[in-house]
C-alpha cells in the first residue's frame, strides 16, 4: 500500500509578512472593521498560503490577516501549501473559491438553534406552536422559508407579534401555501403592529390572496425589497387595509384607517 502525502504544513508566521496576490478581490475596509469587532480566536480558522521564493502569499484570509494585524497581533498559525507557482495560486484562488458554498440562512437559523441563541429559539417555539416549522425551501403551507422574515418581525415589533402574525395567518388562510411568503408575514406583522388582531380572520378569510398579491406589486415596485425594509412592510400592510374595508360603508365604525 503506498503512502500519500500532502505537500502542506502548518506554521506559526509573521502577519505581517503574509502578501496578497493580484488575483486576491481588493481587501474589503467595511470586512475587515466587522471581522476585528466580532473578533473570536475560536472562530478564525486558519489562513492558507502559499510559500514560494522564500515568501508566504495569502490564498485564503486576506481579511482575517489584515484584522488581525489591525488588533495588533504580530503572529498567526497558516497551512502552508509548498510547490506552487503564482499561476498555481491563482488557480487555487479561483477554484476553492468556486467550491466553497456559502453558508443559509437555514443553516445559520439551525445552527444558532442548536447553541441555544435566544432569537432561534424563540422563533423555533413560536413557529411550532403556530403549527409550523422553519425549513430550507416552502414546499407546503406549513413549512417557512422566509427565515430573515421572522427574525425581522422578532427585531422589529416584538416576538408577541410574530406569535399573533402567524396565528391570524392559520385562522384566516389555512392550507395556502403562499401565506407565507416574505411579504405576506412583514406585512401581516405591521398590521397587526398598528391594529391588533382586529376582525382579521373574519373579515379576510374569503379574500383572495392572489388578489392581494396582485394588487400589491400594483401597489409600486417593492418585490425586490428586503423583509427589513419599512416601505415594503407598509405597502403591503396598506392592500391588507383595503381588502379589509371591502363591503364596509363609508362611516363604519369597523373601517380601519392608515396613515403614514
Amino acid at each position: 500500500m503506498n503512502n500519500k502525502m500532502t505537500s502542506q504544513t502548518i506554521k506559526l508566521l509573521p502577519v505581517g509578512e503574509l502578501l496578497v496576490g493580484g488575483y486576491q478581490r481588493p481587501t474589503n475596509t467595511a470586512q475587515v472593521e466587522k471581522i476585528a469587532a466580532r473578533f473570536d480566536e475560536a472562530k478564525l480558522g486558519l489562513p492558507i498560503v502559499s510559500e514560494r521564493d522564500g515568501q508566504y502569499h495569502l490564498l485564503d484570509g486576506a481579511h482575517r490577516a489584515a484584522a488581525l494585524r489591525k488588533l495588533g497581533y504580530t503572529h498567526a498559525m497558516c497551512i502552508v501549501l509548498k510547490g506552487l507557482t503564482y499561476a498555481d495560486e491563482a488557480d487555487y484562488f479561483r477554484t476553492q473559491n468556486q467550491n466553497t458554498r456559502p453558508l443559509t440562512r437555514y443553516n445559520l437559523f439551525k445552527a444558532g438553534l442548536e447553541s441555544g441563541d435566544e432569537l432561534c429559539v424563540q422563533i423555533d417555539r413560536i413557529t411550532r406552536a403556530n403549527g409550523f416549522m422553519v425549513g430550507m425551501a416552502n414546499k407546503s403551507y406549513n413549512n417557512i422559508s422566509a427565515i430573515y422574515a421572522l427574525m425581522t418581525i422578532c427585531t422589529v415589533y416584538g416576538c408577541d407579534t410574530l406569535d399573533m402574525t402567524l396565528k391570524l395567518l392559520r385562522d384566516t388562510w389555512e392550507g395556502i401555501n403562499n401565506v407565507t411568503r416574505r411579504e405576506f408575514l412583514v406585512g401581516t406583522a405591521e398590521f397587526v403592529h398598528r391594529y391588533g388582531a382586529a376582525q382579521f380572520a373574519e373579515r379576510m378569510r374569503f379574500r383572495s390572496i392572489a388578489e392581494i398579491w396582485q394588487d400589491y406589486l400594483a401597489e409600486s415596485s417593492h418585490s425586490n425589497r428586503t423583509s427589513s425594509d419599512p416601505a415594503m412592510r407598509r405597502a403591503f400592510c396598506r392592500v391588507l387595509v383595503r381588502h379589509y374595508n371591502k363591503g364596509l360603508s363609508s362611516n363604519s365604525k369597523k373601517r380601519l384607517v392608515m396613515g403614514g
